[in-house]
């Protein structure tokens, strides 16, 4: 059985890059070979990493896979529809395309931002809890 892949959110990367407490969680997922990112999470920690010239970390980043982010910008204003209509609002247009992301690819995030625990129940997407991975697990025949 092959375990399935976790999206991993910016706010992950800056608490593992601190050595904070979910480093190990991040280390268990790197070993497993789980680790996804997409293109909004490179474009939210690059900038920063070019501006203190963290090449090698840099390159690492952009070594890992990279899930394509295809905007459905129709899908993006029914997510955000879809939480005004449950009173949750503020929602930036990256975290849509994070959630969209994750939708698309039928894949959990990780993060630590609590509005994408708002957002779960009303947009129908999982989120990756390290304490029921039993549950991560899809059949090598669903690939």
């Amino acid at each position: 059985m092959k375990l399935k892949q976790v999206l991993v959110d910016t706010s992950i990367w800056v608490d593992y890059f601190r050595a904070n407490q979910n480093a190990s969680v991040l280390k268990d997922l790197f070993d497993e070979d789980r680790v996804v990112i997409n293109d909004v999470i490179l474009a939210e920690l690059l900038p920063a990493m070019n501006l203190y010239a963290k090449k090698i970390l840099i390159e690492k980043m952009r070594a890992l896979e990279c899930m394509p982010v295809f905007v459905n910008w129709e899908g993006i204003i029914s997510l955000q529809t879809q939480c005004l209509k449950q009173g949750v609002n503020g929602v930036g247009l990256p975290d849509l395309m994070i959630v969209q992301t994750a939708i698309e690819y039928k894949i959990p995030i990780y993060s630590l931002d609590k509005h994408f625990e708002k957002l779960c129940p009303i947009l129908k997407f999982d989120l990756y809890e390290h304490k029921y991975d039993a549950m991560n697990i899809i059949d090598e025949k669903t690939l």
